[in-house]
């Protein structure tokens, strides 16, 4: 019996991954093994459960049949361990996040070693993706997120807003002055966010009626340290997060401008999937970055 279910495991991997070589990356052990064990399941159960050619496997119409029947099991046994862990209050096992670079780099980066020392039973994998990925697929537990619009089928939990800021160096603003509009900008040298060329517009507010001004980019980057040295050396205007700049404005390095025009903050999201209980590593993070932000 222990046996048995033991392969029903690494088959519901198998079939998960759609690969040999995942499955037993996953569970820590090798191809050869998990070959095996499939192999002897297939026997055990009298029919073939996977296609397999050099280049891919594929269900067969038993395997469909077991794997669904292995999900509901494993998704249960899954459960009754978050339970038990919920009742120990332990945070423990690997967290998988996904977040925005810029909000990686300046806001997770500089914290995580404090998260890491009161939490020694949690190991992190970080990704950073501007999209939203499809958290049970690519077996996410928390996505950070910055839109007006976080999805409906999944938990969104507000972490705060997300700032965005015209700023300047005083040695630019010294040598070309300030601008007192946002139409004023056509006279300046703006460094400008976007992976797409054409994407120089920047957003503001002029009496509670939104415009948007076309700027000149002298510096045009997806690379936030690329425009933050950029504008640190006087090279020109930048839109950047507060989150990224707090510290340059405390210290004088910048100055903010034209903040009478800013456009409505756009929130940000900490996003993980529906459960019955969540797991004490997801809200041992969640807790976490709501500090982040308290501090902000």
């Amino acid at each position: 019996m222990e046996k048995s279910y033991s392969q029903l495991v690494i088959f519901y991997y198998v079939a998960d991954f759609m690969s040999f070589t995942k499955a037993a990356n996953h569970l820590n052990c090798s191809k050869a093994h998990i070959s095996k064990q499939v192999t002897d399941l297939e026997r055990l159960v009298g029919s073939a459960l996977l296609h397999r050619n050099t280049r891919s496997i594929k269900l067969t119409f038993a395997g469909e049949a077991l794997f669904k029947h292995a999900e509901s099991i494993i998704h249960e046994l899954q459960f009754v361990e978050n339970t038990v862990n919920s009742l120990q209050n332990k945070a423990q096992g690997t967290l998988r996040i996904t977040s925005p670079k810029g909000y990686a780099d300046y806001l997770l980066a500089p914290n995580l070693s404090r998260f890491l020392e009161k939490y020694p039973d949690i190991s992190l994998e970080m990704k950073h993706c501007g999209d939203l990925l499809d958290l049970v697929k690519e077996k996410i537990d928390v996505a950070i997120r910055i839109t007006h619009e976080p999805p409906l089928d999944k938990v969104a939990k507000r972490l705060g807003s997300d700032r965005m800021v015209i700023c300047a160096s005083k040695k630019y603003l010294e040598q070309y002055g300030q601008p007192k509009t946002p139409k004023q900008l056509h006279e300046h040298h703006c460094l400008v966010y976007s992976s797409e060329r054409s994407i120089d517009h920047w957003p503001f507010y002029d009496e509670d009626t939104p415009i948007t001004i076309a700027v000149k980019s002298r510096v045009f980057s997806n690379s936030v340290p690329v425009l933050l040295e950029a504008v640190l050396n006087g090279q020109g205007i930048a839109r950047l997060p507060q989150f990224v700049i707090n510290e340059d404005i405390n210290n004088g390095k910048l100055y903010t401008l034209l903040s009478d025009f800013n456009p409505p903050d756009t929130p940000i999201y900490a996003i993980f999937t529906q459960s019955r209980i969540i797991p004490p590593k997801i809200h041992a993070f969640i807790q976490f970055l709501e500090e982040i932000h308290s501090g902000l």
